[in-house]
C-alpha cells in the first residue's frame, strides 16, 4: 500500500509515466494532503499541468486556508497564481454539512 510519501515521489517523478504521476496526485487530494499538494504546487521543476492539477486539489474546503497561502505567497507564476485565485473564488468555506 502506498503511502502519502510515496505519491508525492511519485509525482515528482519525471521517470514515471503522466497516469501515474496524475493518479499519485489524485490520491493526495484524496488523502487531504494539503501540505504536499501545496509543495506540489510550488515546486518550480515540476510540469505545469502536474502544478494546476495539485492547485485543483487544493480547491476544497479542508484545504482552502492552504490554497489561500499558495495564492498569496508570490512563489507561483502568474498563470498559475491566476488560477490559485480563481479556485480559491470558487471554493467554498466549509463543504455545507449543518450541525
Amino acid at each position: 500500500m502506498s503511502t502519502p510519501a510515496d505519491h508525492f515521489e511519485t509525482a515528482l517523478d519525471e521517470s514515471s509515466d503522466a497516469a501515474a504521476r496524475e493518479r499519485a496526485i489524485g490520491e493526495l487530494e484524496t488523502a487531504n494532503e494539503c501540505d504536499r499538494l501545496a509543495d506540489l504546487a510550488r515546486e518550480d521543476d515540476l510540469d505545469e499541468t502536474y502544478r494546476e492539477q495539485a492547485l485543483s486539489g487544493l480547491a476544497h474546503p479542508q484545504c482552502k486556508s492552504m490554497l489561500r497561502q499558495v495564492a498569496e505567497d508570490g512563489d507561483l507564476p502568474e498563470s498559475l497564481r491566476d488560477r490559485a485565485e480563481t479556485l480559491l473564488e470558487d471554493t467554498p468555506d466549509d463543504s455545507g454539512a449543518g450541525p
